[in-house]
């Protein structure tokens, strides 16, 4: 067995002589066994065979699309994995004697956590197909036919066929309740346990005697068993260790293998001891996450409005502390603010009295969409969701900037987004470029980041491999776990971060978001043309506590429409671990400070620009008050709400 000891020396020593990175654990890995005894993990993305008896393990994934879950076909021939990305998670299937993979299905839907029906034709896995709730479907491998497999209320996920192929086991979550589901062929469907906390990865014992799964209890996973007696039975099976969510695999009836601490182990059925299995992988000269630094640049200049004016509102978020300060001033001039003073008599100047609101700074979403074709009439809109600044990835940038700017159709800031394979636009550097896996090679991709950064742009990676494989700074936050379960990072993540820390872009909302649908009720939101169909992408929640300081809000991911999207994040940000006072730094200070914005917006300052927005209510105890918008300041002019939606209405006339 390796010590912790020694696989850091081993790593470090790599790492120091320029070669090949080489690892022998990792964060939130997998495992799985061939009926040879070989095995499988998902190690930083990429999917590794590792020897029976252990040793060096072989990449067979190229690390571009982020491997996780890998599961054998009963024949060993076979792999079927789940991977993801900024538009979702989907199935594929590789082949070990040619390499050569493709995906199963091919709708927009997510499809998560496959398994092998024994008889090697048809593919089990969890779906949100017709309705946002997830359900069990299966897919007959050759032809594509699926069908489902569950119809109940909630969302059913993490299907595994016994090795029978008589028996399906799975988790249920509904009403705020996890159970433990059985299936016994001509029987119904029978709960086995059930839990107020989360239940994971289900697995059988290949004998068909137990199910093994996973219990967050006081804040721990634990392992468990139920034995499937008469009556049946619940007892403890894994004790005192950092598991990962990932079901336990078996080499027969007696040895079990699972995930944790950072390694593979394995263990009797009968015993307390695991035993880790040796391996080493090589992964490479890893350029890892430590963001570069983002050039700071002035923000596009604006007609400003002349004279001076004082904002007095009831209390302030200043984008930085975690309290309000109360009573304050908020001096402007020319569209900037020139100081922030306690509240005094103000004879002969333009107070604008809101004693009765909370302000903020402006709401920066760092990545956000625009409708195909869009209305200039949208601006005010999104200007009464508090959206001050957005970074879109739209040919009408310029355009849109400018008519925004001004009085008459009031917008956001609009700053460009470009992906890293498009040549530089020919009105300036953009503030993000994005780069995907389908976007070629890893070095072609790399040799682009690596231009964009040498710029001073930043770079966003819509996966967790190929941020890894081209050193981009920013990474979805929707499309990893950047510690394990216990809050820890191994050998991987201390690698893939280098010496700098990871900053993630959210993406988080979706149709579990607390409270999402009421975001469509307020007043801008029932003026939008079209509405999005809210589905649950997610079949486990996200957590984010362990990095709340480099998060970055960005609503692209999530699919609904922009000023919406943003308020949805920020309740998912909230739900995700993060505080409300953290939840608004991502989407100011934090956005700026990631995009180059420097001091300008984010915060409310000396020297800012005048970007505020006023609510009624408790932000930073309530995430939902953030929607209770009654007015707005944007480039020192100020707006209600309600003169907003007119200003919307009477654009919408004119066109």
């Amino acid at each position: 067995m390796w010590s912790a000891a020694a696989s850091v020396a081993l790593m470090l020593l790599a790492l120091t002589a320029r070669a090949d990175v080489l690892l022998s654990e990792g964060t939130n890995i997998s495992v799985d066994v061939a009926p040879d005894g070989r095995f499988v993990t998902d190690l930083l993305g990429r999917l590794w065979v590792i020897p029976a008896d252990g040793g060096d393990a072989t990449a067979i994934t190229d690390g571009l699309r982020a491997a996780r879950r890998p599961r054998w076909s009963p024949s060993g021939d076979r792999l079927v994995y789940e991977a993801s990305d900024a538009s979702g998670t989907s199935l594929w299937m590789h082949r070990l004697d040619s390499g050569d993979e493709r995906r199963l299905g091919d709708g927009p839907y997510p499809d998560r956590e496959p398994g092998w029906h024994p008889d090697g034709t048809r593919v089990v896995f969890s779906s949100a197909r017709h309705d946002s709730d997830f359900d069990i479907w299966e897919t007959d491998v050759a032809t594509g036919v699926s069908w489902r497999l569950t119809r109940t209320p909630g969302s059913e996920s993490e299907p595994a066929w016994s090795a029978s192929g008589r028996d399906l086991v799975w988790i249920h979550r509904h009403d705020g309740q996890w159970a433990l589901m059985l299936r016994l062929r001509g029987s119904g469907d029978e709960v086995l346990a059930v839990s107020d906390t989360p239940l994971a990865a289900p697995a059988w014992r290949p004998d068909g005697s137990l199910i093994t799964y996973l219990s967050l209890e006081d804040g721990r996973w634990m392992g468990r068993m139920s034995i499937l007696s008469e009556p049946r039975l619940d007892r403890p099976l894994l004790l005192e260790e950092d598991l990962f969510l990932s079901p336990v695999a078996w080499r027969d009836r007696q040895q079990l293998v699972y995930t944790a601490n950072g390694r593979i182990r394995l263990r009797g059925f009968d015993e307390w001891t695991p035993d880790d299995l040796r391996f080493v992988a090589r992964v490479g000269e890893t350029s890892g996450f430590a963001r570069p630094r983002v050039t700071q640049r002035a923000l596009p200049e604006i007609e400003r409005p002349l004279g001076r004016i004082v904002i007095r509102p009831a209390r302030l978020f200043d984008g930085l502390a975690d309290t309000y300060v109360t009573a304050p001033d908020i001096v402007i001039e020319g569209g900037r603010i020139v100081a922030v003073e306690q509240r005094r008599d103000r004879s002969g100047e333009v107070v604008i009295d809101v004693s009765d609101l909370t302000a903020l700074p402006g709401m920066i979403d760092a990545w956000a969409n625009l409708p195909e074709n869009v209305s200039p009439s949208l601006g005010p809109l999104l200007l009464a969701f508090g959206v001050t600044t957005m970074v879109v990835d739209d040919d009408r940038v310029s355009e849109l900037h400018d008519i925004w700017s001004g009085k008459e159709i009031p917008g956001p800031r609009v700053l460009r987004a470009v992906r890293a394979i498009d040549p530089a636009p020919s009105d300036g550097d953009p503030w993000l470029v994005r780069v995907s896996a389908d976007q070629g090679s890893a070095d072609r991709l790399s040799k682009r980041v690596g231009a964009w950064q040498a710029r001073g742009v930043a770079v966003l990676a819509e996966g967790w491999q190929i941020g890894v494989s081209t050193g981009a700074g920013l990474v979805l936050g929707s499309d990893n776990r950047p510690a394990s379960p216990s809050g820890l990072r191994y050998d991987d993540l201390l690698v893939a971060s280098g010496t700098g820390a990871m900053t993630y872009m959210s993406g988080l909302a979706d149709a579990n978001t607390s409270d999402v649908r009421s975001i469509w009720a307020a007043r801008p939101a029932e003026l939008f043309a079209t509405r999005a169909r809210l589905v649950n992408r997610f079949a486990t929640e996200r957590d984010l506590s362990a990095v709340a300081t480099n998060v970055v809000l960005g609503s692209r991911s999530n699919g609904m429409p922009p000023g919406i999207a943003t308020h949805a994040e920020l309740r998912a940000l909230v739900d995700a671990g993060l505080s409300e006072p953290q939840a608004f730094r991502a989407a100011g200070v934090n956005a700026a400070d990631a995009l180059g914005f420097g001091l300008a917006v984010g915060r409310v300052a000396t020297g800012a620009e005048a970007d505020l927005v006023f609510v009624d209510g408790d932000p930073l105890n309530d995430i939902g008050d953030a929607l209770h918008i009654v007015a707005i300041l944007r480039n020192g002019r100020f707006y209600s709400v309600s003169g907003l939606i007119e200003r919307h209405t009477n654009a919408q006339t004119v066109e």
